[in-house]
């Protein structure tokens, strides 16, 4: 049977690399891995295979003729390293033994730079993979960022000062544990204006983080900055969000948002997802842009203009609310069935013609799972001695998942 080792050798210097690792490297037959990680141990005279390419690695395994096997990776072997897709492709074979030799990770030697504990800060990783930065920051207090040659400390730092996060504190460390090692610390705003390597690492700091626990209450009426734009209430936003049927990392569309009371409260929720508000309205944009100030979403994107062109460049979303379409439903839903066929939508209609439009639509387009609810909300007032019941304009909410056909 063989035997392979996948080596974490740790931050970068090797004196922070293990006795474990260093003699599970002296004891293999053949060492594997990137030219940088092999580049310590050629004195050893092993057979050597470079790449860093997971199926490259274990077809030259499979094929091979030798009995131990050492892959080393950067950092540590379980933190966001090659690791991971190289044991889940060797371990179907039965005759091949895989063990993975933990090490110190870049948030671990970074977090005791900073002398911060590191048990609860969130990490992430910008190495070939869509981060969603400001949902990541607005929910946690401490975010740890392996940054990459494309998204660098800087371009992170650009994009939490374009959302009005400039004044956070942001801490970077760039080759860390080698001789040439910098840590800075300053505002985003400051780190946006300044150039790192490739090789970073960051944490960004807010201490006004929202709660996930905000994400399951019920935001009053009362709450929100109005204005004259029409506002869904409290108990028609509650329904009509359920409808939606969300996920924490969902892409979603509020159409006709108005005062976005609803595009606030599915940001609430979506702490690795985006809400995009669509609203035609100048001074229902300066509502939602106040109320987003007030409640930190920032995971939030207004566009301001009119559905659907306002859509189309947009990324797919999985839900879909519309609570105003300006007499374009049609060609609202058609454009958004066109971008996820399978999208969940809601649709919000006070009017019975509305109402027979929306019908219209959920018909044409087949979807599937369609439930049809009247809410009628009567709420009490105090006049005098007396409690009064008063009664607000019956909503009718639509709600389907598209079934992939157009």
């Amino acid at each position: 049977m063989k035997k392979v080792f996948i080596i974490g050798l740790g931050i970068g210097d090797l004196s922070y690399m293990h006795n474990k690792a260093s003699k599970t490297i002296e004891s293999c037959d053949c060492l594997v891995g990137a030219k940088r990680m092999l580049k310590d141990f050629i004195n050893l005279n092993k057979h050597i295979y470079e790449s860093s390419n997971a199926e490259d690695i274990c077809e030259y395994i499979f094929q091979g003729d030798n009995n131990n096997y050492g892959i080393l990776v950067s950092g540590d072997s379980g933190f966001y390293s090659l690791s991971k897709k190289i044991t889940e492709l060797l371990i179907k074979k039965e005759e091949i033994q895989v063990e993975n030799i933990p090490a110190v990770s870049s948030l671990q030697y970074f977090a005791s730079k900073l002398n911060l504990s590191w048990d609860n800060i969130k990490h992430v990783s910008a190495h070939g993979r869509n981060l969603n930065i400001i949902s990541n920051v607005i929910f946690n207090k401490k975010t740890f960022i392996l940054t990459s040659s494309d998204f660098r400390p800087n371009n992170i730092s650009e994009i939490l000062t374009s959302k009005g996060l400039g004044y956070l504190k942001v801490s970077v460390g760039e080759n860390l544990s080698y001789v040439n090692e910098k840590i800075v610390e300053d505002e985003a705003s400051a780190i946006a204006k300044m150039k790192f390597d490739g090789l970073a690492v960051m944490i960004v700091h807010n201490d006004d983080f929202i709660s996930l626990d905000e994400g399951l209450r019920s935001i009053k009426d009362e709450e929100f900055i109005t204005g004259k734009a029409p506002m869904t209430k409290s108990e028609v936003r509650t329904v009509s969000i359920g409808k939606l049927h969300l996920k924490s990392d969902y892409t979603v569309y509020d159409i006709g948002a108005g005062t976005g009371s609803v595009s606030i409260e599915v940001a609430l929720k979506l702490y690795n997802g985006t809400l995009y508000a669509i609203e035609k309205d100048l001074e229902a944009v300066a509502l939602i842009e106040k109320n987003i100030e007030k409640f930190k979403t920032y995971n939030i994107e207004i566009i301001n203009g009119f559905a659907p062109e306002s859509i189309k460049e947009l990324p797919n979303p999985d839900a879909c609310f519309i609570g105003g379409s300006s007499g374009n439903m049609d060609e609202i839903i058609n454009a958004v069935l066109k971008k996820n066929p399978h999208v969940n939508v809601v649709i919000n209609t006070i009017s019975l013609q509305s109402l027979n439009e929306a019908i219209n639509c959920i018909e044409k387009y087949k979807f599937k799972n369609v439930e049809i609810v009247s809410v009628s909300v009567a709420k009490s007032k105090k006049t005098g001695k007396y409690d009064l019941m008063i009664g607000q304009n019956p909503i009718y909410i639509i709600s389907g998942k598209g079934s992939g056909v157009l």
